[in-house]
């Protein structure tokens, strides 16, 4: 054998495998107290469009993804806590049409994928599946969608209108608690405005059948926006649901109303909107203010007279009340806003004689005609009042008396004429087009939105009129039309007001369109200002005690025609009777500002804490429109009140142990950059609580001018029950919490959880988030890059992270070295150590380790043990660490012995920690050890030479050793042999 050749070929591969260790990818190490893998690119689906993903992980470590592909069907794929794959992207909605949106996923106790998702295909249907990963094996390529989805595509709900922003979670007993958005109401009482339903699906999977326990629920009973649930199981299994809502928030409405002759009956229609009655055409409705204030919403109204002039019906019947606020004829705008005093919300119907037209007033005499239609001039004089031409806020019109805004509600304005809009018919002039301009121009600057009512007069209405206020309400495009506007944004005066134009009609034959223009203003009037709101749940104990007359399978909540009223299951649960009830805390409001507040996302810690996290507006003013933060508040729901349904919900003051937080960056109105006017905007936030009580939040943020969208995450510390004298109610978060640290997760600029606006916070995605098997966290999205800096061709791809919140490093000691020489029956040992580097308290980065050996060779043998007390290590044995603490090691390594071996040989043994709380908290260290074989004899004789006669024989006595170092067998040839006369050298014959 070439002893140097075999030695150059193993320093070949000992060079080749550390050039991959090298090109390993190691954990991005920081001072922070959590470590990021570098992001994966979960799938790489080329020109296909993957997003809206959702993930959770198991009992096992894994990770289980599921996403829209092209917002048509929905895939799924699952990966071990390493990262390799164990189910390859696999269609789980069924061929055919389909339009999947917003999936989520939970994993049971079984380790099973309950997954919801909105299908927007024909009328909009909540589905559920179920997968079983088990029933595949898990070879790392593509399942069969019949064989893993034991629970196939069944529909929760499907109707008219319209159905979203599904969310789901499992209790112990793995039944699927499911909530979602939903348009459609029974009764129909509610004019489509989104609410909030529930419903309990147990999942039969041996049957291959989904079972529904508490049919579609409506949660919300009431008039208002509703949206954006999010749901989570306790430990007990009391089910809390939240969602973002319209009641507490407020509306100014400013309507500026045609006097003229034609408009008595406008006047009485207008009234009954606002204060309820019966309309021109015969139908009733109850009107704005009341029907809102049983929804706890506020609206501020006045109605102008333009001009002073005062129809009869502007006077009496439904307007009589609104005409004696407003000062009975005698009074013009205001000098105060109206909400600052309390039960001072409405300002009646007042006198407008002064209106803003080409940056100057103009005053508007009782005339009964060409001064009362003044409309577009009014429009301009009512969005001056909160934002002039020299951008003051509240504004200062060229007038005497301006309209005093309250700065806290949604602002409408709504003109309301049957002629032009300066000075009536003809409507073609260009004064009218010039005051339509100024008004849209004025408005957009303002933030307020324009509705304006075209009302018929004596006629049917005009479409030159009916033109200008859609120029209005949309943006100004030069033709006289009804139809929508394009509004490229270019300049201001092709920028879109947001608004829009109704008919206002009042002949018993326009019924219809009369309905249709309630409708709107109820829309409008209901959109406002969200706040965050919760509910609490008992479905099990209803299940376990019905009540008399409900049945499983019922919905929770009764629609009675008869009395067109819904009656909702409330209730103690059990209650005196020992009967459950569904509702046992019902409707309670979070938060208690005038901003937005939006996208509730919650979870609920071991010690049954539960911890909210939302995005809001309060920072930066009260329009949707603006930037948002990240805000945080844990609530301890059980000790603030009886849980016994009542309709108040439970106090707000009363379970706020800790009180609204901005966890993001807040960088108020002097942070904001002048050409990233988004700069601020923090958004869509994610949170959960791992089993030490922690809590983890993660977002999407717009700080970085280099990234544009960058992803983050932070860490709340120390948050049980164990602070030294309990949770003062209300605390302030940076006295309770350590200070927390804002966390980056990406670093490429791209569009990611998109497509989304800053104008439209309601668009868009959270990010997928969910526990490992520790106090870290796994983190996916949907990004238009390879998750790097290289683009992904426009398309988005699902990028995924894991947030690891803790380090352990397996390192040879600095006098080691990594490739030892021995010879068969030979040891060697390998001095090492095990350290928990993790940044943070000592103690509370502790950490549990198992030390396991791998790729010991056959006939190998290594063993590790403690250098201070040679105590050997085995798989089964718990080495703990604190942070910062380093333990001396030595692993001792035995070549196979004389007989066993036979050549040179390389042995590459890993020695492998792991953590016990989450197997991706690994390390390894890689030793090389080479067995040397030689195989050698030497032979030796007694003599070299005798002399013999012919025909005699000569006897040399010879000595056979084996130089080598392994048992050996040798042989002689037979020199009676052809063969072995050669190798004997001896003469033919």
């Amino acid at each position: 054998m070439n002893r140097n050749k075999e030695r150059t070929s193993v320093m070949i591969v000992t060079l080749m495998l550390m050039s991959l260790f090298v090109a390993m990818a190691a954990p991005q190490v920081t001072a922070s107290e959590v470590v990021l893998t570098d992001a994966v690119q979960i799938v790489n689906g080329g020109a296909q469009n993957d997003r809206m993903v959702a993930l959770d992980s198991d009992s096992e470590g894994n990770v289980h993804f599921v996403w829209s592909r092209n917002t048509q069907h929905l895939y799924y794929k699952l990966v071990d806590a390493r990262g390799e794959t164990l189910i390859e992207a696999t269609q789980i909605s069924n061929a055919g049409q389909s339009r999947a949106w917003h999936p989520d996923i939970a994993i049971d106790d079984n380790d099973r994928a309950h997954i919801v998702w909105a299908d927007r295909a024909g009328n909009w249907a909540i589905k559920y599946t179920v997968v079983d990963p088990s029933q595949d094996d898990l070879d790392g390529s593509i399942a069969i969608d019949a064989s893993i989805s034991v629970i196939d595509d069944f529909e929760v709900s499907r109707h008219t209108q319209n159905r979203d922003w599904p969310a789901i979670d499992t209790d112990s007993e793995s039944n699927a608690h499911i909530v979602w958005e939903d348009s459609f109401e029974e009764l129909d009482k509610y004019y489509q405005q989104p609410q909030i339903y529930y419903a309990m699906i147990e999942a039969d999977v041996v049957a291959r059948t989904a079972i529904v326990a508490v049919d579609e629920t409506l949660l919300t009973p009431i008039i208002g926006h509703k949206g954006h649930p999010d749901v989570a199981v306790d430990l007990d299994d009391y089910v809390q649901v939240v969602w973002d809502d319209t009641r507490g928030g407020k509306v100014e409405m400013v309507v500026p109303i045609d006097t003229s002759g034609s408009m008595n009956a406008e006047w009485a229609d207008m009234c009954a909107v606002f204060y309820g009655g019966s309309f021109a055409s015969g139908y009733n409705f109850e009107g704005l203010k009341p029907m809102l204030e049983r929804a706890n919403m506020t609206v501020y109204e006045t109605l102008y007279a333009l001009s002073g002039n005062w129809p009869s019906a502007a006077t009496s019947g439904n307007c009589a009340a609104a005409y004696s606020t407003g000062g009975s004829g005698n009074q013009g705008p205001r000098t105060t806003a109206l909400g600052l005093q309390p039960n001072d919300d409405s300002g009646g119907i007042r006198e407008l004689t002064e209106v803003v037209y080409s940056n100057g007033a103009i005053d508007l005499p009782t005339d009964g005609g060409y001064y009362s239609e003044f409309w577009g001039p009014a429009s301009t004089w009512a969005c001056f009042s909160w934002h002039d031409n020299l951008g003051n806020v509240p504004g200062n019109p060229p007038t005497m008396l301006d309209h005093k805004w309250n700065p806290n509600a949604t602002k409408i304005v709504i003109p309301i004429s049957d002629e032009g809009p300066y000075g009536g018919d003809p409507a073609g002039d260009s004064d009218d087009t010039q005051s339509i301009l100024e008004a849209h121009n004025a408005c957009v600057n303002a933030g307020i939105i324009p509705i304006p009512l075209m009302a018929a007069g004596f006629g049917s209405g005009s479409t030159e009129v009916g033109s200008h206020m859609m120029d209005l309400a949309q943006c100004p495009n030069g033709f006289t039309s009804l139809n929508s506007r394009t509004c490229s944004g270019a300049t201001l005066a092709l920028t879109n007001a947001e608004g829009m134009m109704y008919s206002f009609p009042t002949g018993s034959s326009n019924q219809a369109e009369m309905q249709l223009m309630v409708e709107a203003l109820v829309y409008l009037s209901t959109n406002n200002s969200r706040e965050i709101f919760l509910t609490v749940l008992d479905p099990l104990g209803l299940l376990e005690s019905p009540s008399p007359g409900w049945s499983k399978g019922d919905s929770g909540t009764f629609a009675d025609e008869n009395t067109d009223s819904y009656y909702e299951d409330l209730g103690a649960s059990p209650d005196a009777l020992g009967y459950g009830h569904l509702v046992v805390v019902n409707d309670t409001r979070i938060t208690l500002n005038d901003a937005y507040s939006l996208h509730p996302a919650i979870a609920i810690d071991n010690s049954g804490n539960t911890h909210l996290t939302w995005m809001d507006g309060r920072a930066y003013g009260f329009d949707i429109d603006v930037n948002y933060e990240i805000y945080y508040t844990r609530l301890r729901l059980s000790s603030a009140g009886a849980w016994d349904g009542v309709s108040e919900g439970l106090p707000s003051f009363a379970i706020k142990q800790i009180a609204d937080a901005a966890i993001s960056n807040v960088e108020g109105y002097e942070g904001i950059a002048p050409d990233r006017p988004f700069s601020a905007n923090s958004h869509m936030p994610s949170i959960l609580t791992d089993s030490f009580d922690n809590v983890h939040l993660t977002w999407l943020d717009n700080y970085n001018g280099t990234q544009g969208e960058t992803l983050m995450y932070s860490r709340l510390n120390h948050t049980n029950n164990d602070y030294p004298s309990g949770f003062p109610l209300n605390s302030i978060a940076s006295s309770i919490f350590d200070p927390w640290e804002l966390i980056p997760i990406t670093e490429w600029q791209s569009d990611k959880l998109g497509p989304n606006s800053p104008a439209l916070p309601e668009l868009g995605q959270p990010p997928a988030f969910a526990n490992d098997m520790g106090s870290g966290a796994h983190v996916g999205w949907s990004d238009t890059n390879k998750c790097s800096d290289e683009n992904n061709g426009g398309s988005y791809t699902l990028c995924y992270v894991h947030i690891l919140t803790g380090l352990v490093d397996v390192s040879l000691s600095d006098t080691e070295t990594f490739y030892h020489t021995i010879e068969p029956s030979e040891q060697t040992t390998y001095n090492m150590t095990i350290s928990n580097p993790t940044p943070g308290p000592a103690d509370l980065v502790a950490d549990i380790f198992s030390l396991a050996i791998e790729g010991v060779p056959t006939n190998w043998s290594a063993s590790i043990f403690f250098a201070s007390n040679h105590t050997p290590i085995f798989d089964s044995t718990p080495v703990s660490l604190q942070g910062g603490e380093a333990i001396s090691l030595y692993m001792r390594v035995r070549a196979p012995t004389i007989y066993q071996a036979n050549e040179d040989e390389l042995a590459s043994i890993k020695v492998a920690a792991i953590s016990y709380k989450d197997p991706a908290i690994r390390d390894e260290a890689i030793t090389l050890t080479l067995m040397d074989v030689v195989h050698g004899i030497e032979l030796d004789t007694s003599h070299f030479q005798a002399d013999v006669e012919q025909g005699q024989q000569a006897t040399f006595s010879i000595s056979i050793t084996n130089t080598g170092n392994v048992y050996d067998t040798f042989a002689f040839y037979d020199p009676t042999t052809l063969e072995g006369q050669t190798e004997w050298a001896l003469p033919f014959g």
